[in-house]
């Protein structure tokens, strides 16, 4: 299953990637498609499926819990609010 790592303080952010190619999906991006499954965890949880359709034409799909994504988005908006 896919962690988060929220990074709080936003001047410490991937230095690593400064001699990496990246791919950034901007404004002309599609949009993410984000699926809801309900079960779809083996202990009968829901599950997030997300969706990135890269430039080239391949596709990324990452997953997670949705217990997940909700303690992420809580400790975001606990240090910056909504």
């Amino acid at each position: 299953m896919l962690t988060f790592h929220p990074i709080l303080e936003p001047e410490e952010h991937w230095s690593d990637l400064l001699d990496k190619e990246v791919i950034y999906l901007g404004d002309e991006a599609s949009p993410i498609e984000i699926v809801a499954m309900p079960e779809g965890m083996l202990l009968g949880q829901t599950s997030i499926s997300m969706r990135l359709d890269l430039p080239d034409g391949r596709v990324v799909i990452v997953e997670t819990s949705l217990d997940e994504l909700a303690n992420v988005v809580q400790k975001i908006q606990e240090r910056f609010g909504k």
